[in-house]
């Protein structure tokens, strides 16, 4: 769980003011909806916007949290994962990398540190990872690699 909570500063990172009617078409438009409901805190909609594997894995987890702790802790998996202070990075790009009708890769830029004045990110301040998108039906969804990698 400790990978999760260390990602979500990136995962808050993907949003970019975009005002979209109905849901993303593209992976991008889903990463950029997703990173936008992690920022608002809106944890059912990023839990939505998760992949298969990310949301199985994390109800596993919230399950299996519910029953060890007695019921202390309620099984709510979208809480457990998105419900967090922490201040999301500024992404600087997302492109394309492999895409096919079922799965896409995204190349994710995203900056340690505030962006400058003409909105760049400073020298050496900005970080690179590869996010999977996976495609169910006509809804693209975020594969989190902390959730899915054995």
């Amino acid at each position: 769980m400790k990978r999760v909570m260390r990602s979500l500063p990136l995962l808050a990172a993907l949003s970019v003011a975009a005002c979209q009617k109905g849901p993303p078409t593209t992976p991008e438009a889903a990463f950029r909806a997703f990173g936008d409901a992690v920022k608002r805190q809106d944890a059912r909609s990023a839990f939505e916007l998760l992949g298969p594997k990310s949301r199985a894995a994390l109800e596993a987890r919230s399950k299996a949290l519910a029953v060890e702790s007695k019921g202390a802790v309620r099984d709510e998996p979208a809480l457990l994962a998105f419900r967090t202070p922490a201040q999301p990075a500024p992404v600087v790009s997302i492109v394309v990398a492999q895409a096919d009708e079922a799965a896409a890769v995204l190349e994710v830029k995203t900056c340690r540190q505030a962006l400058d004045a003409s909105g760049a990110c400073p020298a050496g301040a900005d970080v690179q990872e590869r996010v999977t998108m996976t495609k169910v039906g006509q809804r693209w969804g975020v594969e989190l690699p902390e959730l899915v990698t054995p």
